[in-house]
């Protein structure tokens, strides 16, 4: 990683307006919680868990080059992607640290563990994203190998946030509001997530990298458990859209479907799942995006087949403006005049 690079990897979460916000939407959060004394424990033990699971997925996305994720309700839902919590073993590991430091003569056994703590954080962290596997994600061998691949570059991420930490504790000591103080801490927070994201996207991590768990599950049995996943998806989706938010019901469903390796199976599934409900409108918005992307794709079969069943469904319907004109492009290609008629009618 090259000077530039990482000045452009540090200055990542403030260039994306959504990183941006939720920063500052946890930081309120965790702000409340401390104002709020015994009440604010509950707010505590909601937030906690939901910032965990933002900033794995905020390393997942970054390290697949996509963009990041916006916090939405499906975060503060405790039974979801349980995996994603493993993280708080390194935080508690982080509370002792802490705690250590302020017990006079303790402080030599603080430093050690801390350093051992910053070593290994961004390799377990990485590795729960790529396998969301929590043993993975602290079995040592896997560890030290994710360290070897990444090379020297890995130990620029405990250098930023050691920096970081001094950088702050020397503002703190000039009289700098402990809110601001608090800010700047949800930024090394993020900072070092990201950043670690942008080490397993230098080195095709994601791509390249297979670490399996010892004991892989069998085709049905993903099949079956991702079906699960992609209905409690729907489902969650569904309650936005019968609250006439179906903005957010479909953010949610995008949101899910970046995460997936077969991008296309899962439209196809979530497109097919959302014809089932009462009200077809939220799945014709979707085959809208879904068009598009299969455009893009240059899936000039899958395109028209889905223009037609939309169509059936509503004779109104009509590609996305931008797409519109490469769609009927396409459909005079395949001499789908039927379509052509339509859309333009």
């Amino acid at each position: 990683m090259q000077l530039a690079d990482l000045v452009r990897e540090i200055l990542y979460p403030l260039r994306n307006i959504g990183i941006v916000i939720a920063m500052l939407f946890f930081w309120l959060m965790f702000s409340l919680a401390d104002w709020g004394g015994a009440f604010g424990i509950p707010l505590l033990l909601i937030t906690v868990p939901a910032y965990i699971r933002y900033l794995i997925y905020l390393l997942e996305t970054h390290a697949n080059g996509r963009s990041p994720p916006v916090p939405d309700l499906a975060m503060f839902n405790p039974i979801d992607n349980l995996w994603s919590l493993t993280p708080a073993i390194l935080v508690a590991i982080f509370m002792l640290v802490n705690a250590l430091l302020a017990i006079p003569g303790f402080a030599w056994a603080a430093f050690p563990l801390g350093a051992a703590l910053l070593l290994i954080a961004p390799s377990s962290l990485s590795i729960l994203a790529v396998t969301h596997s929590p043993t993975e994600s602290l079995n040592p061998a896997a560890i030290a190998k994710m360290i070897r691949i990444c090379g020297a570059a890995y130990l620029l991420v405990p250098a930023v946030a050691v920096l970081l930490y001094l950088l702050l504790r020397l503002l703190a000591g000039m009289g700098l509001p402990t809110l601001l103080i608090d800010l700047g801490k949800s930024y090394q927070a993020i900072l070092f997530f990201t950043l670690s994201g942008a080490l397993l996207h230098a080195n095709n991590v994601v791509e390249e990298v297979a670490i399996y768990l010892p004991l892989a599950p069998g085709d049905n049995e993903v099949s079956a458990d991702l079906t699960k996943e992609r209905q409690r998806v729907a489902s969650h989706a569904y309650g936005f859209v019968s609250r006439n938010n179906r903005t957010g019901g479909l953010a949610h469903i995008n949101q899910w479907i970046d995460r997936e390796a077969d991008t296309d199976a899962a439209c196809d599934w979530f497109f097919q799942e959302m014809l089932t409900w009462e009200n077809h409108s939220a799945a014709l918005f979707f085959a809208q995006q879904y068009l598009g992307r299969l455009l893009h794709e240059e899936q000039g079969v899958a395109a028209l087949k889905l223009a037609a069943r939309c169509l059936h469904e509503d004779p109104r319907w009509k590609p996305q403006l931008d797409d519109r004109e490469a769609f009927l492009e396409l459909a005079e290609r395949h001499g789908r005049g039927d379509l052509i008629r339509q859309v333009k009618g």
